[in-house]
């Protein structure tokens, strides 16, 4: 059974399943270098590369699918693949749209790649579905937006929601039909975005915000973030009443109102240490009423990699604990074809989350792509070498990573040990100053290293953990002494990992500075193509293709 899952908000995404298995997924953003591109038809038209049947499609969004004219139902993805082939259109597809059950989405994605056999999921992001809101206490037609949901996940396809907070764009603090908590106040999630917007960054670019956090100083002029347990509505305020229109409130903080980077900067440790702080605290809250031992995350709040650690260490050394790591809105598309696959055939099988590497499959004629390069062939020894020498190297190889996170398939690689390093590779990549790099470890020597706060592995970036030696390691370690890590073994990504020992063997250090395979502004490289006009268009040294045992330079 091919079932194909697709999301239509920011993020945009496809996922193709094919009985129960990931056979691709990929944002329309890197098809299109379009960032958090909304409109997924790149990505749909690519199906044709890997069937000829679809049987189902789940759709995922936060607001009615639109539907096309013609005289006909269907909406408009739908109409979509249909004309893709004429074997979609002969043969015709069940499509199932999920926007009124966005977080049920990310529960079932971070559910179904958890390997737990049950679990409670909390979903925290900026803004998911429409709730309708019924009964006396509204007037019809009335809804709010959900902001953080509570489930209880169970095999096959069973989510109970047990909590649900809601945003409405009046003054109201209730709880309706015993489990929907109704408020004015916005989520977590949002106020990052709308501090990134005040900031001058894009709304979803928060990451930088969390960056930002790291040298702020505590600052007596830095409202509360929280007034009676709830986001401060004075400070994030909403326009006309609407909840599309929230915007953090400058007008009532003056002193907010301002390019200068250090208030900007202790805003932003504010902002990070009250909303991780209240956020533990509501997960430890659950955890206590549930009496669960296994914990999901997911939704964009839990991309906040200093928030995770900080939440890790906190926990019960009892509790286990997953973080979906394409928690954005891009992993709902996964979570709708996974729903619908167990849902419909009842399928009880576990499968963990073991690799992120479900990019297209791409086969690449190299002798055309590399005519105008200079092209040497080399090995994982020689381009340590390089590196230890102080290279800027590009790694290009197999199927790309999903999720945000580079993960040595679309990297940029450096050594860790240059105290220059982070200067070097922002301005090589003209990003902001202030953000920092991830590094990658030898995973049998993380807890050398690093101080893993009872984690066996991190292999999906999901955690900025403290450095035990930031001396050895300055070009990946943050100035708050942190450093977002993965960690690599030989099974996970052969070349990646042989190439890290190689430059251990050379350096003593088992880590590589990481960093995504694009240039500001731009998304991460998806082809050969993308990867050598990254190349061509920057200060790095080399293109390594490991695969093809070359180095490729301009």
């Amino acid at each position: 059974m091919n079932i194909l899952g697709v999301s239509r908000i920011h993020n945009s995404s496809v996922t193709l399943l094919n009985n129960g298995d990931i056979e691709f997924h990929i944002e329309n953003e890197r098809l299109t270098n379009i960032k958090y591109d909304a409109f997924p038809f790149r990505a749909l038209n690519s199906i044709v590369n890997y069937t000829n049947t679809i049987d189902l499609i789940g759709i995922a969004g936060c607001g009615a699918t639109p539907s096309v004219e013609c005289f006909t139902d269907n909406d408009v993805y739908t109409a979509q693949v249909l004309g893709l082939h004429k074997t979609f259109f002969d043969n015709g597809v069940e499509s199932y749209d999920f926007w009124p059950i966005h977080h049920e989405l990310h529960s079932a994605h971070a559910f179904y790649n958890s390997g737990f056999d049950n679990a409670v999921c909390i979903i925290k992001d900026g803004m998911g579905s429409e709730v309708p809101l019924n009964g006396n206490s509204f007037l019809p037609n009335t809804y709010g937006r959900e902001l953080s949901s509570v489930y209880f996940a169970a095999y096959p396809a069973s989510f109970e929601c047990l909590e649900k907070t809601v945003m409405v764009p009046f003054e109201c603090n209730v709880v309706h039909d015993h489990k929907y908590h109704i408020q004015h106040q916005v989520s977590e999630g949002l106020a990052f975005q709308k501090t990134a917007l005040q900031f001058g960054f894009n709304e979803l670019d928060a990451g930088k915000v969390m960056g930002m956090a790291a040298y702020g100083k505590d600052d007596g002029n830095i409202p509360s973030i929280y007034i009676n347990n709830k986001i401060n509505p004075d400070l994030f305020s909403m326009i006309d009443n609407d909840v599309r229109t929230v915007f953090l409130n400058v007008k009532n903080y003056p002193y907010l109102d301002t390019d200068n980077f250090q208030i900007q900067a202790n805003f932003a440790k504010k902002l990070q240490e009250e909303t991780q702080e209240h956020v533990k605290n509501y997960i430890l809250d659950i955890i206590k009423q549930t009496g669960t031992k296994n914990v999901c995350l997911a939704g964009g709040y839990f991309l906040n990699c200093v928030a995770n650690y900080y939440i890790k260490k906190s926990l019960p050394k009892d509790v286990n604990l997953y973080i979906e790591p394409v928690s954005s809105d891009a992993g709902t598309s996964i979570g709708a074809a996974k729903f619908l696959w167990h849902s419909k055939t009842n399928d009880r099988t576990k499968r963990p989350l073991t690799s992120l590497y479900n990019g297209l499959h791409q086969s690449i004629e190299i002798d055309n792509a590399l005519n105008n390069y200079k092209v040497k062939e080399v090995d994982n020894n020689k381009v340590a070498n390089l590196l230890a020498d102080k290279k800027v190297i590009a790694m290009f190889q197999g199927r790309s990573e999903s999720g945000p996170r580079a993960l040595g398939n679309r990297s940029i690689l450096y050594d860790p040990r240059d105290v220059n390093g982070t200067e070097r590779i922002n301005q090589i990549k003209n990003r902001e100053w202030f953000r920092p790099f991830a590094g990658t470890v030898l995973e049998e020597y993380a807890n050398d290293w690093f101080d893993m706060a009872g984690l066996k592995s991190s292999p999906f970036m999901m955690y900025a953990v403290d450095v035990l030696d930031k001396d050895k390691i300055p070009a990946v370690c943050h100035v708050d002494n942190t450093c977002r890590i993965q960690t690599v073994n030989k099974s996970q990504n052969t070349n990646y990992y042989n190439l890290i020992n190689e430059f251990y063997n050379i350096t003593g250090v088992p880590i590589l500075f990481n960093t995504s395979l694009n240039l500001a502004g731009d998304c991460i490289a998806e082809t050969l193509d993308d990867a050598l006009n990254v190349l061509k268009n920057s200060n790095i040294d080399y293109l390594y293709l490991p695969e093809f045992g070359k180095i490729v330079s301009c």
